[in-house]
């Protein structure tokens, strides 16, 4: 796994390695430009069709765009460099770059103002190197940069031959409060390790597709100084870790799960959750859902075990319904609760039983993560220490966590760390990447998934996945690594399939589940 750190944490570490462990800064930019320049030249096998223009401030991230500049240079790629900033300006390592850049005297390297590259008039291919800004900005930009970021974000929406590639982040990204524009960049080639900034919000938005570049430090350099715990999730990882089965296992040694939901009008969540715990690998599930529903569930999903439960008038799970599913779920391996099954007041009886009495690993999703909020002791007052693993997205945690949503998206990591390790809980926070934190705070950053997950019914195909995995291994850490990069892959090869991340439903997606775990187990 990859480290991750924030703008603040990574430029913490990079100090680290400078002046502990001796590693020259120039070395560093040197490695950081040089590798960027190889990146994009893998990624435009026709570099040779594009005007090139590198685009840079005065700080460390121009020097990066000096490095790069140098590298076409030595490659006879013509270039031209459009400095925001004067060479008065520069110092530093980024000085130092500039000077070894002039003194290569190559006639194929053009220096102009961003004045005189505004005024060019050009109707070929663009490929517009972003070299501005790096993590560093604190507060608001000044006039000139601002400008130049947002005159260059409109010239990219006028001009569709226009391709901005952003060395380590899109410029005017920032940590904390987004107050400033942000370039929107087709790709990032960002520098040693994954940032944070970069993967929710204006980050998500503006990074377009993001590769890490070495800077001539190895993971497990870098981890060293991991103070944070914060990990991204790799396939290698995933295939190492994912289930399989033994040739002489048999249908209830290959997890049984049990799924409780569902309600009247409700009973489609339950169903998509069920049908995602036996395409996710769990050798036997059995559905118990309130017996207003019952006939419908049937005729939608035959192929898993049901038990009907008392119900209320409204057509939800009864209060007194516990006692009747003991049996059921002491022979399970894991057991799921909430999806589709309602907030009626009778039902939250029902629900804060089975969460407080429940001797298996529970993951807890949709409607009972309501509930709960409102009995957030139930947590603490649990009879079993058995694992449980709640499935929330941000609006769903800002309830259990009384939390401001605004709050949380400013701060998530400490913030769903507090909760975890307080709750003595696994949570998994769904959202424009999700990442999942174990009760002892470590933090497991899933990167695949996209667009197409933003769907009704996704944290039920979630939630299945989760479970049935559970069930699988017994281990909440290969559930949630697994789960949550099987899930969001899903997404990833219907978009390959159907170049569009828009139109999926959530059929889609559990129909795909058999494909991505075929790209896991299979090298």
């Amino acid at each position: 796994m990859k480290p991750v750190f924030s703008f603040d944490e990574i430029r913490e570490a990079e100090k680290r390695i400078i002046e502990n462990d001796l590693v020259p800064s120039l070395i560093l930019m040197e490695n950081a430009g040089t590798n960027s320049f190889i990146r994009i030249l893998n990624e435009f096998p026709d570099i040779d069709d594009y005007e090139i223009f590198i685009i840079t401030g005065k700080g460390n991230n121009a020097g990066d765009g000096f490095v790069f500049a140098r590298q076409m240079a030595i490659e006879n790629l013509p270039v031209t460099l459009v400095m925001l900033a004067p060479e008065a300006e520069l110092k530093g390592d980024a000085l130092i770059n500039f000077e070894l850049l002039k003194k290569l005297n190559n006639p194929g390297v053009e220096i102009i103002t961003f004045n005189e590259f505004f005024s060019l008039r050009n109707r070929g291919k663009i490929l517009l190197i972003d070299a501005i800004l790096g993590s560093g900005i604190k507060g608001k930009l000044n006039e000139e940069f601002e400008n130049a970021i947002i005159t260059l974000n409109k010239l990219k929406e006028k001009n569709k031959k226009i391709k901005i590639v952003s060395v380590d982040v899109p410029s005017g990204l920032m940590s904390g409060e987004q107050i400033n524009p942000v370039i929107n960049s087709d790709m990032t080639s960002t520098m040693g390790a994954i940032k944070t900034e970069m993967l929710f919000g204006a980050g998500k938005d503006s990074s377009g597709e993001v590769y890490i570049v070495p800077i001539g430090i190895t993971n497990d350099f870098l981890n060293r100084y991991n103070n944070y715990k914060k990990y991204a999730i790799e396939h290698a990882d995933v295939q190492e870790l994912f289930p399989r089965r033994k040739k002489s296992s048999y249908k209830y040694s290959n997890g049984k799960a049990l799924v409780i939901g569902g309600s009247s009008g409700l009973s489609g969540a339950a169903i998509m959750s069920s049908a995602s715990v036996l395409k996710a690998g769990a050798g036997a599930v059995v559905s118990a859902v309130p017996k207003s529903v019952s006939a419908h569930f049937s005729r939608k999903l035959f192929d898993v075990v049901k038990q009907e439960l008392e119900d209320n008038d409204e057509g939800s799970i009864s209060g007194n319904a516990y006692d009747s599913l003991i049996k059921r779920i002491d022979s399970a391996d894991a057991v799921l609760i909430g999806p589709g099954i309602s907030l009626n007041e009778d039902t939250k009886t029902f629900v804060i039983d089975v969460i407080r009495k429940c001797q298996k690993p529970l993951v807890v999703d949709a409607d009972a993560l309501t509930i709960i909020a409102e009995h957030p002791n139930v947590l603490l007052n649990r009879e079993s220490s058995s694992e449980i693993i709640l499935t929330p997205h941000i609006g769903e945690f800002s309830r259990l966590s009384g939390i401001d949503s605004k709050q949380i998206t400013l701060n998530r990591f400490d913030t769903v760390r507090e909760f975890a390790a307080k709750y003595y809980v696994n949570v998994v926070m769904k959202s424009e990447t999700t990442f999942s934190c174990l009760k002892n705070g470590d933090i497991y950053i899933n990167l695949t998934g996209n667009e197409a997950l933003g769907v009704v019914g996704s944290g039920d195909v979630l939630s299945g996945i989760l479970v049935s995995l559970l069930a699988q291994t017994g281990d909440v850490f290969r559930a949630l690594i697994c789960g949550t990069f099987l899930h969001g892959m899903c997404a990833d090869l219907y978009y390959k399939k159907h170049g569009n991340k828009q139109s999926a439903s959530q059929q889609d997606l559990i129909k795909l589940i058999p494909k991505a775990i075929t790209n896991i187990v299979n090298p």
